[in-house]
């Protein structure tokens, strides 16, 4: 079976068994996004029964700094592309090898382990593909909390735990018209005519919020715990060293790094970004809505 998705106007396919056990899953997350359309996607994915790589060169490793509860990821470089291994929490092995060709427009994935460590990997494993596809068309995934309200987006930005999805909540119940657009990880896209906007994504976290919707960015607020609530508007350096930790990217390979820098430059060149000092309340989602969607 072959699906075909689009995602900030990227297409893509998913290939599988039609016996998947999780298909419904994968429903879920990208039914709002599938497409009929029979245009070229960008990169496929193909889910396959093994995937052995006798030669790779490890490039990167997220062992020694992941978070409990988070996925661990293994990367390597190969003749044939790059080659990562994805191993879900508490899971005594590997879930999924995945191998994405040096043009980045095809993938192949083996999955091991129960049905929702399938799924997870999969899931994981299509966020690498469509970053490595889609680092060189002005487009990049932000790790943020995203409401829209009077037509444009506000990014919330910051570590886990700080209180993005906190702050979003506070947004949708004191802000009348707010939405939320995605929990996790939208997608923003500058396009053609200059304007950077941000789309709705099947990668949501824990919020399954996978809305097909984009909007204008308004502002991109970073989230800082504080015993007040006070907006501040931030220079462009400030702003691009806080967007930047936000934006997961391949970046230890230097073309990857250049794209990102790229998209980054022309992102902060438009798009307002702010500091929220705040407490977790209602109080602090009316001073920054007050603030950052100012004219």
């Amino acid at each position: 079976m072959v699906k075909s998705y689009i995602v900030a106007g990227h297409s893509f396919n998913i290939e599988a068994n039609c016996d998947l056990s999780f298909w419904n899953r994968i429903e879920e997350n990208y039914g709002p996004f599938e497409t009929k359309e029979g245009e070229r996607p960008l990169f496929s994915l193909s889910v396959c029964d093994s995937l052995d790589i006798p030669d790779k060169k490890a490039v990167f490793s997220n062992r020694d700094s992941v978070e409990e509860g988070f996925i661990t990821i293994d990367i390597y470089q190969t003749g044939n592309g790059l080659y990562f291994e994805f191993t879900q929490p508490h899971s005594p092995q590997t879930n999924g090898k995945l191998l994405i060709n040096g043009s980045q427009n095809e993938a192949k994935l083996s999955l091991h382990g129960n049905m929702l460590e399938q799924f997870n990997t999969l899931n994981t494993a299509a966020n690498f593909c469509f970053m490595a596809a889609t680092a060189s068309l002005n487009t990049i995934m932000v790790h943020s909390s995203t409401i829209i309200y009077k037509g444009k987006a506000y990014m919330f930005l910051g570590k886990s735990g700080t209180g993005k999805s906190t702050h979003s909540r506070m947004w949708l119940n004191s802000v009348e018209g707010s939405e939320l657009l995605n929990d996790d990880h939208p997608v923003i896209r500058i396009d053609e005519s200059g304007t950077t906007v941000a789309y709705g994504s099947p990668w949501s976290g824990k919020t399954p919020c996978y809305k097909n919707l984009q909007a204008p960015v308004g502002g991109i607020v970073r989230i800082s715990r504080a015993k007040y609530n006070r907006a501040r508007r931030l220079s462009h350096i400030e702003s691009y060293a806080s967007l930047m930790p936000s934006c997961p990217n391949l970046v230890w390979e230097k073309q990857f790094a250049e794209y990102k820098h790229a998209t980054l430059q022309k992102i902060i060149a438009s798009v307002p970004c702010w500091v929220m000092e705040c407490l977790p309340n209602e109080d602090a989602a009316k001073v920054c809505c007050e603030s950052v969607t100012k004219p």
